[in-house]
């Protein structure tokens, strides 16, 4: 799943500052990123509503849709998956000029790692736990882990428990719309531009 990680973050769910340590991390690790006042953030949301663990990355991209002005790649309602992931990156290195791009998934673990949330400088290479090869995609990367993994990982997404994919979506979705809402506020690009589509 991980490759390059760098200025690694880990925090469960139930820290009660979950929302802080997140966004602390995540505005500090944009704001190091280079070209980040040129750039315009993309948020790609990876995975689908047929499992219940793999909709993490969609529910997080319907919360920002409704909750932030960003570039969200990846809803319930226009999901980013195996099947359309290579057309979606096309798509946004169409769209936006030398995107800056914060990539979304869910993640099977460690039984003891339910809950975490994991948020790195570099990127991730979503499907591995279901046996898909995808490209590896993000300048910044968030993963929750949702289920201990097994011998079959479709089975575990099946029966992930939907209260804490809710949960995790949740918390990953506060933290980069605060993040967001601050780096408009101090004149950084952040979601707001894109070139023509």
């Amino acid at each position: 799943m991980v490759k390059n990680v760098l200025n690694k973050l880990t925090v469960n769910l139930d820290d009660t500052n979950v929302r802080e340590k997140l966004y602390e991390h995540l505005t500090a690790l944009l704001k190091r990123q280079e070209g980040i006042s040129l750039r315009p953030i993309v948020a790609l949301c990876i995975g689908s509503d047929r499992y219940t663990g793999d909709a993490l990355g969609p529910l997080v991209g319907t919360y920002l849709e409704e909750n932030t002005e960003c570039n969200v790649y990846g809803t319930l309602e226009h999901p980013i998956h195996a099947g359309n992931f290579v057309e979606a990156l096309n798509i946004i290195t169409h769209r936006h000029h030398h995107p800056l791009i914060i990539a979304i998934d869910a993640c099977l673990g460690k039984s003891h790692e339910i809950g975490n949330i994991e948020i790195w400088q570099g990127g991730l290479a979503a499907g591995i736990a279901v046996g898909n090869r995808l490209p590896t995609v993000g300048d910044i990367s968030i993963i929750g882990v949702v289920n201990a993994q097994s011998q079959i990982g479709y089975l575990d997404l099946q029966s992930t428990s939907l209260a804490k994919v809710m949960k995790l979506s949740k918390a990953i979705g506060e933290a980069i719309a605060d993040t967001m809402n601050v780096l408009v506020m101090e004149s950084i690009p952040a979601c707001t531009q894109s070139v023509a589509k």
